[in-house]
């Protein structure tokens, strides 16, 4: 296979690709935004800066699921044979330790914290581990 800038690259796939939503009008001039659903693009945004296929050093957080159905969080890290996945199942700090460390662009750095707090938060709150707080009605 032959090995292409990641300029290049973002050319040929920027007006049409498989992940490309366009939402909100049919041209340029009437507001419309153009999302993307790259497993490694940060923002969901479709931009070269986000873009998880034009950029060789990608990387993003997701969800994955065991055998036995619990879902936890994956660190996704583009390579050379496709997309990794490294599991994030450990506590919330020594987590995000990882990510940092494992984050190879450091512009996008605090994008992937957020998504990852947001994941993180997501998945506690589906699982109903996080602590309930009790309201308090009144002076009964």
């Amino acid at each position: 296979m032959v090995a292409i800038s990641d300029s290049l690259t973002w050319q040929l796939i920027s007006q049409n690709n498989s992940f490309l939503h366009k939402k909100n009008g049919k041209f340029s001039r009437t507001g419309a935004i153009r999302f993307s659903k790259e497993p490694t693009n940060v923002m969901s945004l479709s931009t070269f800066k986000y873009s998880g296929v034009a950029n060789s050093r990608a990387t993003s957080v997701g969800t994955s699921t065991d055998s036995k159905g619990n879902t936890y969080p994956v660190l996704l890290k583009n390579t050379k044979s496709g997309v990794a996945s490294i599991p994030l199942n450990k506590n919330f700090r020594s987590a995000l330790k990882t990510v940092v460390s494992q984050n190879a662009r450091k512009d996008i750095e605090g994008k992937v914290k957020a998504k990852y707090a947001g994941v993180y938060n997501g998945n506690m709150a589906r699982k109903e581990l996080r602590k309930k707080t009790v309201v308090k009605a009144g002076r009964n």
